[in-house]
């Protein structure tokens, strides 16, 4: 804590992190589309794929992890998996491991077990395994403690090329996962094991895809695989499974040229946008972000800063700048860790706006600051 600045942790972060990801600053309006998606993944039985663009530093993985959050505290009822699209994938094989390598397996293990409760017969016959039976005896030699088998098992539903006949048969797997069919059938099984409830209470798993724009670096045929493998996994589940693609680069409109016309068809009419702050969104952004760390109210709602320090920084940055939440958040950072350097916690005096001018100066933020996306 920092109790000497009114806060109980840091405020500023610029990279993206699951704890801070609790924390919503400023975009009312971008609040209010994430509460009200969130309301219709609960209640619309029907399956859903939504569009998440961002500009450069406009918080897109730190939105995609607060619906993590959001999805967390839903009793069960939304079970969510964030994951990133490769660099330079070769294939759909591999956004598929991307997401079955963050599935909750643990989860899917006593849903396994409740799926066998009253169900005469060999689980591999189950319909939920229709597609891929090998499914069941992956997930109970990982549950069975055995190392070895758990290893085996896991390999082979990340589709890792190199297992033995012999290895299989250890985990009691008779086939292997190497084309982009035999990684939906399993993505499917896994897909209906992770939502089935015998209580009859809907379920859906949510798949958060963030840096999707990176198709657009991949050979034509790769990225036409990618989009086809997507577009059939989400024709296969018309209940419980919501998909949400995110992408991060200038203009919104490309958006479209990155998707197939069949996920472009299948995808909700109403986008998610996080656009650049005006400056007065910027000192919401700041003042909401203050509040959330404060230990104590206030009615200094700037404090370690003035009102006028934070008016300052806001000016600056947009006098060469687009103002964005990653942006802002490095330069406050910037100046309160160079204030505290010069201060005595016992007696902190307020950043001042002479203070925020002079360094805002230091040349060294220019490094720091880009408006190109982060690899």
């Amino acid at each position: 804590m920092y109790e000497h600045l009114n806060l109980k942790a840091w405020p500023f972060q610029v990279v993206p992190d699951e704890e801070f990801a609790t924390i919503w600053a400023g975009r009312p309006q971008t609040r209010r589309q994430l509460e009200l998606l969130l309301r219709k993944m609960q209640y619309v039985p029907k399956s859903g794929l939504h569009l998440l663009w961002a500009n450069f530093g406009m918080g897109k993985t730190h939105t995609l992890l607060h619906m993590h959050h959001l999805c967390q505290q839903t009793e069960g009822r939304l079970i969510p998996i964030y994951a990133v699209m490769p660099k330079r994938a070769k294939g759909f094989l591999e956004v598929y491991r991307a997401i079955v390598s963050r599935l909750p397996y643990d989860y899917l293990g006593d849903q396994l077990v409740a799926a066998g409760q009253g169900w005469s017969g060999s689980l591999t016959q189950h319909p939920l395994f229709s597609q891929s039976p090998g499914v069941v005896n992956a997930i109970l030699s990982m549950r069975s403690g055995d190392a070895e088998k758990g290893g085996i098992a896991r390999q082979w539903l990340m589709a890792q090329p190199g297992l033995t006949a012999r290895e299989l048969r250890k985990a009691g797997i008779t086939y292997r996962i190497k084309t982009p069919e035999d990684a939906i059938s399993t993505l499917s099984a896994l897909t209906n094991l992770a939502v089935h409830n015998s209580a009859g209470l809907p379920k859906k798993l949510v798949i958060m895809l963030d840096e999707f724009q990176r198709i657009g670096e991949l050979r034509p045929r790769i990225g036409g695989e990618i989009n086809a493998g997507l577009h059939s996994y989400f024709n296969e589940h018309s209940k419980g499974l919501e998909i949400i693609l995110s992408f991060s680069f200038g203009r919104q409109d490309n958006v479209s040229f990155l998707l197939s016309d069949e996920l472009k068809s299948r995808a909700e009419p109403q986008r998610i946008s996080l656009d650049v702050l005006s400056k007065t969104d910027a000192v919401v952004f700041i003042r909401d972000l203050l509040e959330q760390f404060r230990l104590q109210p206030t009615d200094q709602w700037a404090f370690p800063f003035s009102e006028d320090a934070i008016s300052t920084l806001v000016d600056h940055i947009a006098k060469t700048k687009q103002l964005t939440p990653r942006r802002l958040m490095l330069y406050a950072n910037h100046v309160l860790l160079e204030g505290l350097m010069e201060r005595d916690s016992d007696n902190f005096d307020v950043i001042t706006s002479k203070e925020v001018e002079r360094r805002l100066s230091d040349p060294s933020l220019g490094t720091l600051d880009s408006d190109e996306p982060s690899e």
